[in-house]
């Protein structure tokens, strides 16, 4: 098996190469750290016992660590490793893979041998050494079975020598003109080598703006080099440098220099004004606005490296707003490239080489805020510090981070709006955390953080400002010793004690409540501190959001994500958006798309949700996972799911490529045009729209319970679902429920109101009262009211008496086929989760309708009861089916969009399904409502207010609402 790569699509995708070439079967490129290069690797995989042996011929300009070779198999177990060194030059390297060093894997030992242990390999990768600031090339890799011939190791190509006779370069150049360089150089090469590769790169700093290159004959004589390299009108002006030489050669340092400085020049300098991008209203919802025209929010986002030849197409296809990535999660220098010393060249490279493409290009990039390396090794007490010891990145709390890394950023900004395409960038992305999207670094660890000394000094603070003095705290604690000055963090058992109790215990476990508390807002702190100074760099005329408030994609870890201070960052004057991808969970074709936020909360704040959709299309590699699409059908039914819920959201998206190329299909990007126009011109169309069903989360409410997977199936597990209810629905903070702007909805859904305190409680009731609506309560509502525990409190809040059983449980139900909220479901399986919990709550209220009960013990679980004026339900059980809820909400008086579990989109102007089975599904709209197929115009017909589709299973249909007429 053989990757030439004299076709493109042998490359599946690369990192960490600037830029990235593939030309005449070659991939080249200047690496940053850790470059690395997939491989397009046939459907049904690699089979590993026959194909043993690889050989990689590749050049590097200098030495470097490995060559490592990474596996993943196709049941999921994967492998990295090598045992020979990158030589200098030329070389092919052999490597039997059988007794390959494979050293790094978190599956298992059975995965540290070649194609782990079902010897089928679905994904391949070569990481060509792991140091930055090398020239590779990597010409041919081969996979080969066994052969007595075959010797592991390297053979080094023989290399010659070259002295520069004569360079000539202009010694000033106004930008957009093009530089003829000119040279003489001597070579002497070995008798064998009779070709080489001559090259001009001209470099603006420690980048690379363009690379020229030529084969030249090395046998006898001078070589006369000439190279013309073109210029952009976007560059910054500054010192150019050019170079000159030959892969196959090694300088003489008895001739010239091989370099030469340019001085460039450009009359943009100041005429490039920076846009004034805004946020303005339309029909009641949050637009971007760009000198005062809106544009849709539709934009495309390429990592690990430019990739030049996707943004082309999507231009070609009318999409033109690009947020693209700066930087990396665990180190970005934002041009602060060592101590001293600033080099923009990357973010010259970078937006040049878009608008020289794409002139009508705009850009919301991303910018990455965690310290450089070399500030983190100088810095080493600013980093953040796991329970074990382990150190990570820079601590959320270091204060020195956030003085020095925005100090940084506020100069990027300043010379991002001085620059010739100043007038193309409309914000900001703010990036920091794991993942990028400001998570706790140990989220997802098994050994958590923070416990650095800044940790530590800001926990005691913030202890201060909470408790003021020794005795509260003591009081709080329960603990007659401890003091505001000498706090510690609680330990891993204290913030996990094991086991199925669900809910804390406040009077010996505050300390876990306070730190999970502190982590989330020293999240948000540091957060809102580059928001401040991006907004003050740019003067309120550019954009500013991030990743934050995510509510339901942590399960088990929500309480360890740092993502519980969200009304604090959705109130911020500085935050105009805020992002997520799409939940991981329940994401394949034929289940459903939501976002990770309460997003209708923020919305209704007159701000934009931005939707970054991450869905794996058919072009990823095989083992990309998360709901990874099989084929092209599928692909573009992910890709119009995803749009029905922006586009009925009134949110915005970025389609994010993550590898380079999984949207490269004709059709894939035709349906990205398509549906950019959509977008565009529902714009001028929108009107306010408010659905009749209001979901709610509370962020505090997570304080006091202990993580177990009852996160999940309280918030994770229910919201990914709800889109099969056939209903549409907000998904709001319950912080918000006495908010001015806040609809009244018809049902209200309070997913995990555990402490509701006396005036939130009142404000629940006005607005049920006010509505005159149905709500349902889960598990243990209003238990907590900040200070203790109390059933009282339960009943008041509901209306119903609950009882606590503490023994353990499953929280499921078997319903009643006889009532109402049971029609239509048939004979399921017991409602709701199987994980083990305790207490275990029920209904004790002899004035309910039962319409299910507890598997365990048999105790009334979800009940209904009258109130004056709303009526309330009582579910102790969690998650609930989307019948379920659909059924409820129909009782509430919901209109039911369709019957079928299928996922349901819908404003009034969009209506959006996507299929969970194949055949039939029948949609009923509202009165005097008729529907057109969106794409094309043509309007459906209609019987007795019904349009009848028939679906193949993971398609997605995308209807037009109009009417009454």
């Amino acid at each position: 098996m053989e990757w030439a790569f004299e076709d493109p699509k042998d490359l599946a995708s690369a990192a960490n190469l600037e830029p990235v070439g593939l030309e005449r079967g070659q991939v080249s490129g200047w690496t940053c750290w850790d470059p690395y290069l997939y491989l397009a690797v046939p459907t049904k995989g690699i089979d590993a016992n026959k194909l043993t042996w690889l050989t990689v011929r590749m050049y590097s300009s200098t030495q470097a660590d490995l060559l490592d070779i990474y596996y993943k198999s196709t049941e999921g177990h994967w492998c990295l490793g090598g045992k020979l060194p990158i030589e200098k030059g030329w070389a092919t390297y052999r490597v039997d893979l059988v007794g390959n060093s494979w050293r790094e894997t978190q599956t298992g030992e059975a995965s540290r041998q070649w194609g782990g242990p079902c010897k089928r390999v679905a994904t391949l990768r070569i990481d060509p050494g792991n140091q930055a600031g090398r020239w590779i090339i990597v010409d041919d890799v081969r996979l080969l079975p066994a052969d007595a011939g075959l010797v592991e190791g390297v053979t080094v190509e023989p290399r010659g020598t070259m002295m520069v006779k004569t360079l000539h370069v202009p010694r000033t150049i106004e930008a957009g003109e093009r530089i003829v360089v000119s040279a003489e150089v001597a070579a002497r090469a070995p008798k064998d080598l009779k070709e080489g590769t001559a090259f001009c790169r001209l470099w603006k700093g420690d980048t690379i703006l363009r690379v020229s290159d030529r084969v030249v004959s090395l046998a006898g004589g001078p070589i006369s080099l000439q190279f013309s390299i073109p210029t952009s009108s976007y560059w910054y002006p500054g010192s150019l440098r050019v170079e000159v030489g030959c892969h196959e050669l090694d300088l003489d340092k008895n001739g010239l220099e091989p370099c030469s400085e340019i001085a460039l020049t450009n009359r943009r300098i100041g005429q490039a004004k920076p846009p004034v991008a805004e946020l303005r209203s339309i029909g009641s919802d949050a637009a971007i606005f760009v000198n005062n025209q809106p544009i849709p929010g539709f934009m495309y986002a390429s990592h690990g490296g430019l990739h030049i030849e996707h943004h082309k197409e999507m231009a070609r296809n009318g999409i033109h707003l690009y947020s693209d990535w700066f930087g990396a999660s665990h180190y970005s220098d934002m041009g602060h490239v060592e101590p001293g010393r600033y080099d923009y060249g990357e973010f010259d490279r970078y937006f040049a080489a878009i608008l020289d493409a794409d002139p009508d290009a705009y850009f919301l990039p991303h910018i990455g805020v965690t310290g450089p390396l070399w500030w983190q090794k100088a810095h080493p007490d600013e980093m953040c510090r796991f329970e074990d010891g382990s150190t990570g990145p820079t601590s959320f709390a270091s204060e020195l981070w956030k003085r020095e890394m925005g100090d940084d950023l506020g100069k990027l900004v300043a010379y991002l709006r001085r620059a010739p395409y100043a007038d193309r960038i409309i914000g900001y992305i703010i990036y920091g955390g794991y993942t990028a999207e400001w998570q706790m670094w140990g989220t997802w660890q098994k050994s958590r953080d923070d416990y650095s000394r800044p940790a530590v000094n800001a926990f005691r603070a913030f202890l201060g400002r909470k408790y003021i003095d020794d005795r509260r705290l003591r009081a709080a604690w329960n603990d007659p010793d401890v003091t505001i000055a000498a706090a510690t963090m609680p330990d891993w058992a204290k913030r996990r004690p094991g086991g199925p109790l669900t809910l804390r215990d406040p009077e010996s476990e505050r300390q876990a409540m306070d730190f999970y508390e502190f982590t989330s807002n020293m999240t948000a702190d540091a957060l809102l501190h580059f928001a401040r100074v991006a907004r003050e760099a740019a003067g309120d005329k550019a954009l500013v959001g991030t990743y934050y408030g995510y509510l339901t994609a942590h399960g088990i870890n929500q309480q360890d994500s740092g993502h519980l201070a969200a009304r604090r960052v959705f109130d911020s004057p500085y935050i105009d958006f805020l992002m997520s991808p799409p939940n991981y969970w329940f994401r394949k074709p034929g289940e459903t798309s939501t976002f990770m936020a309460p997003s209708d909360s923020l919305r209704m704040r007159g701000k934009l949700w931005l939707d970054e959709s991450d869905h794996r299309t058919h072009l990823s590699v095989p083992d990309a996972g998360y709901g990874r699409a099989d084929n092209l059908e599928d692909t573009l039914g992910v890709f119009w799911r995803e749009f029905a819920e922006v586009l009925c959201k009134r949110a915005a998206v970025s389609w994010y490529d993550m590898a380079g190329g999984w949207f490269a299909h004709p059709r894939i990007l035709s349906d990205m045009g398509r549906a950019h126009a959509i977008m565009k011109g529902s714009l001028s169309l929108r009107k306010p729209f408010a659905p009749e069903v209001g979901v709610f989360v509370d962020a505090e409410s997570f304080y006091w319970m202990r993580p177990t997977d009852a996160n999940r199936a309280l918030v994770l597990d229910q919201v990914v679902t709800l889109p099969q209810a056939g209903v549409p629905w907000d998904f709001c903070l319950l912080s918000d429920i006495d908010a001015p702007w806040l609809p009244d909805y018809k049902f209200y859904i309070f997913l995990n109101a555990f402490c509701v305190n006396a005036d939130r409680r009142e404000a629940i009731a006005a607005k049920l009262e006010h509505s005159k609506a149905t709500a349902l309560f889960v598990y243990a509502p209003g238990y907590f009211d900040g200070s203790g525990v109390s059933l009282q409190n339960m009943e008041a809040l509901t209306g119903i008496r609950i009882a606590k059983s503490d023994t353990n449980g499953k929280p499921q139900l078997i319903l009643d086929a006889a009532d109402p909220l049971a029609g239509g479901i048939g004979p399921v399986d017991p409602v709701g989760a199987k994980t083990i919990v305790a207490p275990l709550f029920y209904a004790d209220d002899p004035d309910v309708r039962i319409a299910g009960r507890l598997v365990s013990g048999n105790q009334p679980g979800l009940v209904v009861k009258k109130k004056s004026g709303w009526t309330s339900i009582y579910s102790a059980a969690m998650p609930l089916p989307p019948s379920l809820i659909r059924n409820m909400a129909r009782e509430a008086g919901v209109h039911a969009w369709i019957e079928t579990d299928d996922a349901l989109y819908a404003d009034n102007q969009f209506l959006g399904i996507h299929a969970a089975t194949e055949g039939r599904k029948a949609v009923m709209l509202p009165a005097g409502v008729w529907a057109s197929d969106a794409l094309s115009g043509r309007r459906l017909p209609m019987r007795e207010q019904t349009v009848v589709l028939d679906m193949r299973r993971g398609s997605t249909v995308l209807l037009g609402l109009h009417g009454p007429e």
